[in-house]
């Protein structure tokens, strides 16, 4: 496979910033044990999955923790991972447009610049814990782009979480006045996934399919059934998983791999 670490100048964000990307390519396994590589050619173009770290994290927190770059190359498929800071993948109140910038500015950036399909149907974000909640939130913010979205541990009840956090229940690196206008209202607002998600069904909008999953010891786990069943009364297209595991990369990089399979194969 072929690895690329981007530094690109958002005019959005008014800052440069890194990505990382991996695009499926022959590599010396195939070689040596002579594998089909007829799928490399002159004008091929890949499905794209755009993957978001958690909290605390970066760019480069996937392709330093996890096996990836295997994953993208088995499934053949892009993955550009961004960095978003601790903000929740916002057009914060107060610091940057990352919505804006993850779903307009880096999108067309990478159009031009990678061999990728362009078409929803092969468009696809993913995210864990943080990152979970972003990609749901921004499938559901703009249905149009994206066919399916991936959460692996999403800290999907955000209205839950800052309530867990403001009582001393969780730990977290978020400046909550700054990401958000109102904290205490979340819940209703267009931050919240349910919100969303019904407000995209009303517009009769083709909502992105899910596929969620969570590590059944995880402190975030009841958080994720209680966001599974409020998402499928509401006729969301979901596949749900849990497996015995905690909020951390053993979980994270057993299950990005499956999650890949099934965008390819649902």
């Amino acid at each position: 496979m072929a690895l690329l670490q981007c530094n690109l100048f958002s005019g959005t964000l008014c800052f440069g910033t890194d990505i990382n990307v991996i695009i499926p390519s022959p590599d010396s396994d195939d070689i040596l044990h002579k594998k089909n590589i007829s799928y490399f050619h002159k004008g091929v173009k890949f499905p794209v999955l755009y993957l978001l770290h958690g909290a605390y994290g970066d760019y480069s927190d996937w392709l330093r923790l996890s096996k990836i770059e295997a994953y993208a190359n088995e499934h053949k498929m892009i993955v550009i991972m961004p960095s978003a800071s601790n903000s929740f993948y916002q057009d914060m109140e107060y610091g940057s447009d990352y919505e804006t910038y993850m779903t307009e500015e880096l999108p067309a950036f990478a159009q031009q610049m990678f061999p990728m399909l362009t078409d929803r149907e092969h468009t696809f974000i993913g995210g864990l814990s943080m990152g979970g909640y972003g990609a749901l939130k921004l499938a559901f913010d703009n249905p149009d782009k994206y066919g399916a979205c991936i959460s692996l541990s999403g800290a999907l009840d955000i209205q839950g979480v800052y309530e867990d956090i403001r009582e001393g229940r969780m730990e977290a690196p978020f400046l909550w006045d700054a990401i958000f206008s109102d904290p205490e209202r979340i819940q209703g607002s267009d931050k919240d996934l349910f919100e969303l998600y019904k407000i995209g069904g009303e517009q009769g909008c083709i909502m992105p399919r899910i596929f969620q999953s969570c590590g059944t010891e995880d402190f975030i786990y009841h958080s994720n059934l209680g966001a599974r069943d409020r998402l499928m009364e509401m006729g969301a297209d979901l596949t749900y998983e849990e497996h015995p595991g905690i909020h951390d990369w053993n979980y994270w990089d057993a299950n990005i791999g499956r999650a890949m399979e099934w965008l390819i194969y649902n």
